[in-house]
């Protein structure tokens, strides 16, 4: 009998959740633990633990709702624990991505809600198919030009080529040039998102989810990149300090001019690095260190993990176990897992 819960999504796609679904139950990504939502393979909820990079050792809940038109249209990954992310906007204010205000689309993309996980950075082939299909049908709308049409009079009826549907008109299982996104590659991005700086570093202001937190990290990693820099100039100039005494006395002056050299040149590097940074962006100072630091302390509280997740139909739950019981826990998962093998 088919659930009333399930009839807002075609069969063939509600089978494809849950064997994406059961295919996670052998690779899953690591540090990320999924549940189905009952009678509803739409609603996914999952828990992430980030082991390490920047956000570790948070320990994060977000659901994934999986809308009618997927995976032509991108799922909505919700966030319920605060955390301070760039892609991730804020809990407590309505955020929008920026890249409606910078490039106007905001007819192309959704806005996110509070929570909301933004996915264009990952996955742009999800943000930019309404485009081209609206050029497409804009140019199918024009009326022919004045040489083709006295190119189509020249040839017979016969010559005329085949009337191809438009792609929205070709029902899913007869489309076959779709590039389908897996569960698994999804739950991927989610994670390297917190564990991998470089991510973080290619996210571009547009796709961002919370502007604040994306100028934050940057001013963060300005901060780690001077402080490199720097060590890096402090070596050189003992390297050269210590050349300058293993030199002979006749070439003092010229070792001690070729210092003068290197100490102007990397001051002047400092300085242009301070004039290059971009206006307004002070106040961003020590703001990431601060929030994310707060932020995953909080995940961490028995509050937060024992308690209410503020999610009414969260399927997954922690329990404060003793030390004992947790061990007695691994025996059986040892145990069954030697048995599989």
């Amino acid at each position: 009998m088919t659930s009333l819960a399930l009839g807002h999504l075609p069969s063939l796609w509600r089978q494809h959740l849950l064997s994406e679904f059961a295919g996670l139950k052998q690779a899953c990504p690591e540090g990320v633990f999924v549940s189905l939502t009952p009678g509803d393979p739409s609603l996914w909820s999952a828990v992430l633990f980030v082991r390490h990079g920047p956000y570790a050792p948070a320990v994060l809940r977000f659901q994934i709702l999986f809308p009618d038109a997927y995976p032509r249209a991108p799922p909505l990954v919700t966030f319920s624990t605060d955390i301070f992310h760039p892609l991730i906007t804020p809990l407590t204010t309505h955020m929008y991505p920026t890249s409606a205000e910078t490039d106007g689309s905001t007819a192309e993309r959704p806005r996110l809600p509070p929570g909301g996980f933004s996915l264009e950075h990952g996955f742009p082939e999800w943000f930019g198919g309404s485009a081209a299909r609206s050029r497409h049908g804009s140019r199918g709308r024009r009326g022919p030009s004045p040489s083709a049409s006295s190119t189509k009079s020249g040839q017979s009826s016969s010559d005329k080529p085949p009337m191809v549907p438009p792609k929205d008109d070709v029902p899913r299982y007869m489309q076959t040039d779709q590039k389908t996104i897996s569960t698994y590659s999804l739950l991927k991005y989610i994670r390297s998102s917190f564990d991998k700086a470089e991510v973080l570093d290619a996210v571009p202001l547009a796709a961002a989810g919370n502007p604040g937190a994306w100028h934050a990290w940057r001013t963060h990693r300005r901060k780690q990149r001077k402080a490199l820099n720097e060590n890096i100039k402090s070596n050189r100039l003992s390297r050269l300090s210590i050349l300058s005494d293993l030199q002979p006395r006749e070439n003092a002056s010229e070792q001690g001019d070729a210092i003068a050299f290197d100490v102007r040149s990397i001051a002047s590097q400092s300085t242009m690095a301070t004039m290059a940074r971009e206006p307004g962006e002070w106040n961003w100072d020590g703001v990431w260190e601060d929030r994310v630091k707060k932020g995953v302390a909080s995940t961490l509280t028995e509050s937060v993990l024992y308690g209410a997740s503020g999610i009414s139909d969260d399927m997954i739950h922690f329990l404060a176990l003793e030390e004992g019981t947790i061990e007695a826990v691994k025996g059986n998962l040892r145990r069954t897992l030697d048995a599989s093998v």
